[in-house]
């Protein structure tokens, strides 16, 4: 293998820094260019991280890449994907992974075919309180799941936030599908079954805004426990409201997993574990899994089953709160 592999950004806009500062720190890859459509702001990117800039990031691809990263609008992550894959690259893809699961499968059978590695750049999967609370529930140390609950209130329609993100058609969705996808990771990584039944109430209380600004989802399992998701987007957090992350187990409780992590036993004793925090920042351990994944010939974590399970859960709950019913992630339309 060569001594660097060489990666390419697709899409140098907001989230480009991040992964830009997780690529450096990461012996074994560099960081050789940058697309994006306005050249003045992806000449001062590549400037800063010193990488060609591109206006067409089919000709950076077509220059020769090994890993392509896809930083584009969710509409626009099935083709980028599909074209580095065909053009024999390995691919970080930003969550979500495609706006629905027939691209999702097509993108896994794409990697299939060209023998390509695809990781979804969903961060939360390789915080540090989630790897050690996944690490304490595979112990046993926790007994059996009981119940959990995310809370999430945040205001979405800031100013600075890009129009596309708040049309349909392009984003896939609101809140849920954008920052929904992250809770699911948080609840995939550490409830140890597979969900199975899905319930929602989506909001639509932003005047004259297509996509949803809060939701409310249970999300059931074959052993008769569930989790409930619970995201709010039209008010910014006041400080005493009741908010947070507990997952509840036989012995104990996991709590803030995607945070400052405790750990409350069955006397409500407390563990803090203490965490550092990666120079590269949160993408950094993403990268470091890529390459590993590469190396070693195997499916990184978070591969596209991962992905693709997290948007199933969210295009679930979607069908659910238009038909008013339960789904079940049962039949062909729900295989991933």
């Amino acid at each position: 293998m060569k001594e660097h592999l060489s990666v390419g950004i697709i899409g140098a806009g907001a989230i480009a820094p991040p992964h830009a500062d997780g690529i450096k720190h990461v012996p074994g890859l560099k960081l050789v260019g940058a697309a994006r459509r306005d050249q003045e702001q992806c000449r001062a990117f590549s400037e800063q991280y010193g990488c060609k800039p591109y206006q067409d990031w089919r000709a950076m691809i077509a220059d020769g890449l090994d890993i392509a990263v896809v930083a584009l609008p969710h509409h626009l992550h099935f083709e980028a994907a599909m074209t580095a894959l065909e053009n024999g690259c390995h691919v970080m893809l930003e969550k979500p992974a495609a706006l629905n699961l027939a691209e999702c499968r097509a993108i896994s059978e794409a990697a299939r075919k060209s023998k390509r590695k695809v990781m979804v750049a969903d961060l939360a999967y390789h915080l540090p309180g989630i790897v050690k609370a996944r690490q304490i529930v595979a112990s046993g140390r926790m007994g059996r799941f009981i119940m959990g609950s995310i809370i999430n209130y945040r205001f979405y329609f800031t100013g600075d936030r890009p129009a596309w993100f708040l049309k349909k058609e392009q984003a896939g969705g609101g809140m849920l599908f954008n920052l929904g996808v992250h809770r699911m990771a948080a609840i995939r990584s550490v409830v140890p079954g597979e969900e199975c039944v899905v319930k929602a109430s989506v909001g639509f209380f932003r005047k004259d805004c297509e996509v949803e600004g809060n939701g409310m989802i249970f999300i059931g399992y074959p052993d008769g426990t569930a989790v409930t998701l619970e995201e709010c987007g039209y008010l910014g957090l006041p400080e005493s409201l009741n908010k947070g992350v507990h997952f509840t187990f036989e012995h104990g409780i996991l709590g803030d997993v995607t945070g400052n992590l405790w750990i409350s036993d069955e006397n409500g004793h407390v563990e803090r574990p203490e965490f550092s925090v990666p120079p590269g920042g949160g993408y950094q351990p993403l990268y470091e899994e890529l390459l590993s994944a590469i190396r070693e010939d195997r499916d990184p974590w978070p591969g596209m089953a991962q992905g693709a399970k997290d948007v199933r859960v969210i295009l679930a709950a979607y069908e659910s709160a238009r038909t008013g019913q339960e789904v079940e992630l049962t039949g062909q339309e729900w295989e991933i």
